[in-house]
């Protein structure tokens, strides 16, 4: 039977030969969470999260309340990189939306450990990289003027990342509409009259995309 690492789960471990996943893996705890339960937060951030198994969200409160989805979070996802390297947290919140599995990284711990090896800073500057790019797609969806171009955009994106025309959103309906800055109801009716267009065919979060143009 194959061995199951959390570390294996994540990008910037991965590539490491199997003794220093295992040693990684020794510096990890390992936690089973329930739906809602927020693990990292400005008051507790000093420290990545591994999602081994479930789902969560990334997310921002603003000073009035207001939350501003900024990812999803699923198996073999994590969070908190630039925390675990002494940046501030201010408004950013992971709170899990299903029963799940999570890994946790100390920075006191990941502080020695990139001391040691050097590659893992180097592929955690490439993860960077990957978050800055999903960041400017949320800005580049966010500049378009109506929600009807965020949406059409945002679905033919989802087409090109998951290699079909079937497609599952990421987000619950409430995260999306945030994501997309909107509202639920009027992303509801906005995806309710793609469909009657016949552009799209939705059941739940499983669409169909008809067309994409």
């Amino acid at each position: 039977m194959a061995e199951e690492l959390c570390v294996q789960l994540v990008p910037l471990f991965n590539q490491l030969d199997i003794d220093q996943q295992r040693r990684i893996e020794r510096l990890v705890h390992h936690q089973h969470v329930e739906r809602g339960t927020v693990v990292a937060s400005p008051d507790n951030s000093n420290r990545l999260v591994i999602v081994k198994s479930g789902h969560g969200r990334l997310y921002q409160l603003s000073q009035t309340g207001d939350e501003q989805v900024q990812r999803p979070l699923t198996t073999g996802d994590y969070v908190g990189e630039t925390w675990l390297l002494g940046a501030s947290n201010k408004d950013s919140y992971v709170e899990m939306t299903a029963p799940s599995d999570i890994c946790i990284l100390q920075r006191a711990d990941f502080i020695g450990l990139i001391q040691q090896y050097n590659d893992v800073a180097v592929k955690l500057l490439a993860g960077q990289a990957a978050t800055i790019n999903a960041l400017r797609r949320q800005t580049q969806l966010m500049g378009l003027p109506n929600i009807e171009e965020r949406v059409a955009a945002y679905l033919k994106q989802l087409v090109v990342d998951q290699g079909s025309m079937n497609v599952t959103l990421p987000l619950r309906l409430k995260d999306l509409a945030s994501y997309l800055g909107t509202s639920p109801e009027t992303l509801s009716r906005q995806l309710t009259h793609l469909q009657k267009q016949g552009k799209i065919d939705r059941h739940l979060r499983q669409i169909k995309v008809l067309e994409s143009d």
